[in-house]
């Protein structure tokens, strides 16, 4: 052999030797790349220790990949192909996940939006619309991604059978050990998957399945209770609208509003918690006695969307048709905006089908938006502004805000209640209630520059807005603190409007809604009247769906006058504490899990609710609620049993 052929083939083996290492990096190397193109710039402001969370994952990553890369690069025997069969699986299933989840909601899946699953199946790539053909390409690119690497390793690396099996040991290893070790000793989390996500999203993706996995199997009990999952809407026929005029309808939702600290009505010297928004629309029609049907966003915006009681079974909650659905059927264009956090709770997958041709949610405004408050609502206000123009009348649109949800976004420039404070001892009682007042305060200056958009575009003319809350906050009034908690009114009575620019209404529609200023009215009448401003209550087709919704359209003389349900416990969303309640007029009967009786208010001449009348003085609803819960009176904890939502 001439020298040349020997230096030939002492540079391949260097060669090769130098590529084994890459190509079993290769990976985490993929991984480093795709975090540099989707948020390079996001984990450079990681602050202390989040910067070694996230280095720390890498080197998760490395223990987990490299390993099973090797078993799966020999060229020949069962196992390689099992274990190489296992690589593709289990790379597309991670990495195709978070890649595709990232895409579509700027932000990666993690034990939050796993743990809630009662899909195990739909868990394993993230509860996402496969169909999507966005969604389909990242498993598709992580899928070629996989194959190049079990083909290049199977070329560049030359394992012994024994090495081979020792990886696959391995790698089983290292996929549990980093979770199960810290827990066995009592160790904090090792996945920082709140908290700015600071690990990488493989690490994410295996933290959160195997918490579901464990949850699964009773080993652990994190969500004991039933939340929201993706929807399995009935499909909607063509609808040809007839609205009485030509318009555009928006709702804009507010969170934990409560009516007492908002000027509902115009008052040009507002000194409630909405001065900005209140005099965008001077000439608004209020209605003072909107109560919504339950104190739970995941609940009241169910009973807004849909118009079908909360006390439904679960299966029906999680097929019914939302709004966006009636609209597009009849040719509307649609959108939805919001600074709420959908991966709180498994919301994400509420919305996740609905057909919009514009939105946006809290982590596509802040990747690192807050679990509980969302983004910031001065983001949402000026999203939805910035596409507004974009729309196509005729168009419904959603803008749903989330700053007033506690934690609550607090800014000392904008606190005109003083003292105030986020102390929520009851001696302090007073000043956190002065504390949220203020937020709400800060809340609706981003409200107010919505409002501004609408009234100042061109299609604003043709457009009606109804503003609601979902709920409202409590605070010590009846022993609660924030919401989910009862059905009392600090609770549930909400801030409501319409603003209608003139011709938007027929004479007879106008007069309808003047009527309702002062009468009684609850969630479930919204989503009717949303259906009749878009002209289709009287359509055909709507008829299967118009059946099952026991509200009545603002837009109409008839009104809801039959006993109306209220619960914070339903089959899109369980609570920690039971509570139920009956409405009828002014009304009321409420109990919770701890409550062998009802409590009976008439909320007109006993607005605080604060003198129990009495089961007698409320018939028949306390028997109407015990024949629709079912599940009242019912043991204190911890002697809560399940409910079949299905019943």
């Amino acid at each position: 052999m001439d020298k040349s052929s020997r230096r030939a083939r002492t540079a391949a083996r260097r060669a090769r030797r130098w590529s084994v290492p890459l190509v079993l990096l290769s990976p985490t190397l993929m991984l480093i790349a795709f975090e540099i193109v989707r948020r390079g710039r996001f984990i450079a402001t990681f602050p202390k220790p989040f910067s070694f969370y996230w280095i720390g994952g890498l080197i998760q990553s490395i223990a987990i990949w490299t390993p099973l890369l090797w078993a799966a690069s020999r060229r020949r025997g069962a196992l390689s192909a099992i274990m190489g069969a296992l690589f593709v699986v289990a790379y597309v299933l991670v990495m195709g996940t978070q890649s595709a989840f990232h895409a579509v909601w700027n932000v990666y899946i993690s034990i939050d939006g796993q743990l809630h699953s009662k899909n195990v199946l739909a868990s394993l790539v993230g509860t996402l619309p496969l169909g999507r053909p966005l969604v389909l390409f990242h498993f598709a690119l992580q899928l070629a991604a996989a194959v190049t690497m079990v083909l290049t390793a199977r070329k560049a690396v030359r394992p012994h059978r024994w090495t081979t099996r020792g990886a696959a040991v391995l790698a089983a290893v290292f996929i549990a050990a980093p979770y199960a070790i810290p827990a066995a000793l009592g160790r904090p989390d090792p996945v920082s998957y709140r908290d700015w996500q600071a690990s990488p999203p493989d690490t994410l993706y295996l933290h959160g399945i195997l918490a579901l996995a464990k949850e699964t199997l009773g080993v652990t009990n994190e969500s004991p209770d039933l939340r929201v999952q993706r929807r399995s809407p009935e499909v909607v026929p063509p609808l040809v609208a007839h609205p009485a005029r030509k318009r555009n309808v928006v709702l804009v939702l507010q969170e934990s509003l409560r009516a007492d600290v908002s000027c509902v009505a115009y008052d040009p010297d507002c000194n409630k918690s909405n001065p900005w928004s209140s005099s965008v629309f001077p000439k608004r029609k209020p209605l003072l006695q909107m109560r919504s049907n339950a104190s739970t966003t995941a609940i009241s915006v169910s009973n807004i969307w849909t118009g079908v009681r909360p006390t439904e079974t679960r299966e029906l909650l999680h097929k019914a048709p939302l709004l966006w659905e009636y609209a597009a059927a009849a040719g509307y264009d649609t959108a939805y905006w919001t600074s709420q956090n959908l991966m709180f709770g498994n919301a994400r997958a509420y919305i996740q089908d609905i057909p919009i041709s514009h939105g946006c949610v809290a982590t596509h405004l802040e990747s690192n938006a807050d679990l509980d408050t969302g983004a910031r609502d001065e983001l949402v206000a000026r999203r939805a502004s910035e596409e507004w123009g974009e729309l196509r009348e005729p168009f419904f649109a959603v803008v749903h805000f989330s700053n007033v949800h506690y934690p609550y976004v607090h800014e000392e420039g904008l606190s005109p209640w003083s003292p105030d404070s986020f102390e929520k001892s009851p001696e302090r009682n007073e000043d956190f209630f002065r504390y949220y007042q203020n937020v709400a305060y800060r809340s609706d200056l981003a409200v107010a520059e919505l409002l501004r958009t609408i009234a100042t575009a061109d299609s604003g003319k043709r457009t009606v807005v109804v503003f609601t809350a979902d709920h409202g906050e409590s605070f010590r009034e009846h022993w609660q603190m924030g919401h989910t908690s009862s059905l009392y009114d600090e609770e549930v009575r909400v801030p409501t409007w319409i603003h209608a620019p003139p011709g938007t209404l027929s004479p007879q529609e106008e007069a309808s809604v003047d009527k309702a200023r002062d009468e009684y009215a609850w969630h479930l009448d919204l989503g009717p009247t949303f259906l009749d401003l878009l002209g289709l209550w009287d359509e055909p087709g709507l008829k299967p769906f118009r059946a099952r919704m026991m509200g009545h359209p603002l837009t109409r003389p008839e009104r809801t006058t039959e006993p109306v349900p209220m619960t914070n416990c339903t089959g899109v969303w369980e609570c920690s504490f039971r509570n139920w309640g009956m409405m009828q007029g002014p009304r009321k009967v409420e109990a919770r899990e701890w409550d062998s009786a009802f409590h009976c208010f008439d909320v007109e001449d006993d607005p605080r609710e604060v003198d129990d009348l009495g089961e007698r003085l409320c018939a028949p609803l306390p028997e109407l609620g015990r024949g629709l819960f079912d599940v009242m009176p019912i043991l204190t904890p911890p002697g809560r049993t399940a409910v079949d939502w299905n019943k």
